[in-house]
């Protein structure tokens, strides 16, 4: 449903429009000093992802590089699946492609903060491409491998001890024991966690380790760097200043929209854990008290 679909209350209609209008100005005054923009985006950003994976060569080289798989070829998918009746929940999709001849399908998602349903919409969006693959009539139930790769800006909770160093898991079914994997390996999800790696440009081994320090850090390098590591598309992609002026509009107000809702949720939080802490202390006073 779109903003203009919605049925609001006069004044969230009104701190709709004046947020609207405090942002277009701010993006105007950012492209009126293009010195200020930096001089790559910043691929977390929602424009930016689609924008940087929607080049085939940078999409691919991703999915070989992180995953366990080697493709040759892809082929962009809608990023929305047809509901099969209208009580279903849509799942929409940052990037969504398909291996040619192979059928093999991969979900790219960019998660900047946590969300309490985000393992279960995951798992959503992966089994909404496994239903999706057994049409009226097939005889057998032949699915091909569905990867779910989540670029998570966060540290997620983990229940086992992290090993130094990883920052990259990967979850599937398999029996609890002897750890025998169910439906022959038919949905992968994996989980590149960014904070977990701490090290500069220069000091990384391995195309995983630039992938997430790249995530991180992309909008902070000054210039190309002098070894790009087999990355030249990625930078020269990422360019703001190869943007049509079109483009760089719909960048900035995609980050500026994003980097508000991190601040006020970030505010939120610290807010959160301030008034805990009260509580916690006027509680510890009163028992003091008993």
């Amino acid at each position: 449903m779109k903003k203009k679909d919605l049925i609001l209350d006069p004044t969230v209609e009104k701190l709709l429009a004046d947020y609207e209008s405090q942002s277009n100005a701010m993006v105007q005054e950012l492209m009126d000093n293009p010195e200020t923009i930096s001089t790559f985006m910043d691929i977390k950003v929602d424009y930016a992802f689609k924008y940087i994976l929607g080049h085939k060569p940078i999409l691919l080289k991703l999915l070989n590089d992180v995953l366990p798989v080697q493709v040759s070829d892809i082929e962009y998918l809608p990023n929305e699946i047809p509901v099969v009746s209208a009580k279903e929940k849509r799942a929409a999709f940052d990037v969504i492609c398909t291996e040619r001849g192979c059928g093999k399908k991969f979900i790219v998602e960019m998660q900047c903060q946590p969300d309490l349903d985000m393992d279960d919409r995951l798992l959503y969006y992966g089994s909404s491409l496994i239903h999706t693959q057994v049409k009226r009539g097939d005889k057998q139930y032949t699915l091909s491998p569905v990867y779910v790769l989540c670029v998570s800006n966060y540290e997620r909770i983990h229940t086992a001890a992290v090993s130094n160093g990883n920052f990259l898991f990967h979850y599937q079914f398999h029996e609890e024991t002897n750890h025998e994997d169910l439906f022959s390996g038919k949905l992968h999800f994996f989980f590149l966690e960014l904070p977990r790696l701490s090290k500069v440009w220069d000091s990384l081994e391995t195309n995983k380790e630039r992938w997430c320090y790249l995530f991180q850090n992309l909008n902070t390098f000054a210039e190309v760097p002098k070894n790009q590591a087999g990355f030249e598309d990625v930078f020269a992609a990422a360019k703001t200043g190869a943007l049509s002026k079109e483009e760089l509009k719909k960048y900035l107000s995609s980050m500026l929209d994003e980097y508000t809702i991190y601040t006020r949720t970030e505010y939120a939080r610290l807010e959160g854990i301030k008034e805990g802490q009260a509580i916690g202390h006027e509680a510890g006073l009163k028992e003091g008290q008993i």
